[in-house]
């Protein structure tokens, strides 16, 4: 793990000039941290990893964030090593560097015509794709499974295994919209509200693009309705305007293009699940607990489909 001592090694690997100072994490996700690194050269964003991972897989992203940049996106520069590569290690930790913005806190209330019209530039710039979508944004758990992680929860004394028995029939359900991805482009895949964010002027911000892959874009545009439409019809209206004036190539107009939205949604809940009962470590748990209790506070339910869909079609 990072410390703050590692802040020259940091600048050095990068090419900053120095003294450097290291700060943070100012941010934490379920797979790393962001720490906040000084150079006379400005700030930078500190990605960590808590695991190692394929460094050659996560700079794929760097060619997409240049291309979102292109259509007038704010995100993030990758900034690269002096030898070009993305990534790399700093005291046994795998690291990447990036531009620093001033961030406010996640929202699902952000202007949602701004949301749009980010979401359209970062489908305009995805190229098509013909690799398979994976099931984590493909597919569902289906009612055996479903009842099997609720047993298990049940089983272990989850302190939300009554949350979970109240929704497992609306969980199963919201699974009859469930239909293969159509004309996928290369999207972001990640575009919930820890990473659509606000800066400290007020404009749209993408971030964290390692998520990246095939999908339909109207299934990742109705996901994005879902978010940052918040269960208010004209938000949704605005957002799907937006979206489509300023060129987006993704239309939402039946249940079946909120499959991406609904297979994230068991896949979280299942591995929230499964994770919380292998652990054994009460702080883990909690982190774990609170991650699961995203779904029940804001289920994706057939209802609340069509609720979209009746304020965009």
């Amino acid at each position: 793990m990072l410390t703050p001592s590692a802040a020259q090694q940091l600048a050095d690997a990068y090419g900053l000039s120095g003294p450097a100072a290291l700060s943070g994490p100012v941010a934490r996700g379920q797979l790393g941290q962001v720490w906040r690194l000084g150079t006379p050269e400005g700030d930078h964003a500190v990605k960590e990893w808590f695991a190692s991972p394929d460094l050659d897989e996560v700079a794929k992203d760097a060619r997409l964030v240049d291309a979102v940049r292109a259509e007038g996106v704010l995100t993030p520069a990758v900034r690269h090593t002096p030898s070009g590569a993305v990534a790399t290690t700093v005291e046994g930790t795998a690291v990447r560097v990036f531009e620093w913005f001033d961030l406010r806190r996640s929202s699902r209330r952000l202007d949602p015509a701004a949301v749009g019209r980010a979401v359209a530039g970062l489908h305009r710039a995805g190229p098509p794709s013909d690799a398979g979508v994976e099931s984590w944004f493909a597919t569902g758990l289906g009612e055996e499974r479903w009842r099997e992680v609720h047993q298990r929860v049940v089983a272990a004394g989850a302190p939300f295994a009554g949350q979970l028995g109240a929704l497992v029939d609306d969980l199963i359900a919201v699974e009859t919209v469930l239909e293969p991805h159509e004309s996928p482009i290369v999207c972001h895949r990640d575009l919930w509200a820890d990473n659509v964010r606000s800066t400290a002027d007020g404009r749209v911000c993408v971030l964290d693009f390692e998520n990246l892959g095939p999908a339909d874009p109207s299934q990742e545009l109705a996901m994005v309705l879902f978010e940052f439409g918040d269960d208010d019809p004209s938000r949704a209206r605005l957002l799907h305007t937006a979206y489509r004036e300023a060129g987006g190539p993704g239309r939402v107009t039946r249940r079946g293009q909120f499959t991406m939205l609904v297979a994230e949604q068991a896949h979280i809940a299942q591995l929230a699940c499964s994770r919380w009962v292998g652990a054994t470590n009460e702080s883990h748990r909690e982190r774990l607990a609170t991650w699961f209790l995203e779904v029940p506070d804001d289920p994706v339910t057939l209802p609340r489909i069509d609720r979209i869909l009746a304020a965009v079609t």
